[in-house]
């Protein structure tokens, strides 16, 4: 099985962007993420850092979440990602070519209980 360690992270709210960090290192779970706030860095980090995850903020300026996944998936990159928002839906266009998506996260979102809250999706996403 195939285990969750490194997570890249991209919201350009700066403050959520540090709840997120800090809430999962502090959920002792092993993590190692990098988080970012442009998709340049976002992009760049695919390749050097070889994330096992992408938590991908739906609403962004310039490039939101949805077409953010869709340009890394034109890269040939499959790595799993989990949307986080603060709406109650998502509407995509064409999911089939953002997949693998594994879940969502919603804002507010349980600082305490976010480390869990990955493993159960990571978890669910390998047993197909």
């Amino acid at each position: 099985m195939r285990q969750l360690k490194k997570i890249l992270h991209i919201d350009d709210d700066s403050m959520m962007q540090m709840m997120v960090k800090k809430s999962i290192e502090r959920s002792n779970k092993g993590f190692e993420i990098i988080c970012c706030t442009s998709a340049a860095q976002f992009i760049e980090h695919l390749s050097t850092f070889e994330p096992d995850l992408l938590i991908i903020d739906v609403s962004m300026p310039i490039l939101d979440g949805p077409h953010l996944l869709e340009k890394v998936r034109n890269l040939s990159n499959t790595t799993p990602a989990i949307f986080m928002t603060g709406h109650e839906t998502i509407e995509l266009e064409d999911q089939a070519k953002l997949e693998p998506i594994i879940g969502v996260i919603h804002k507010p979102f349980s600082p305490v209980s976010i480390g869990d809250d990955l493993l159960k999706l990571w978890s669910a996403y390998l047993e197909g």
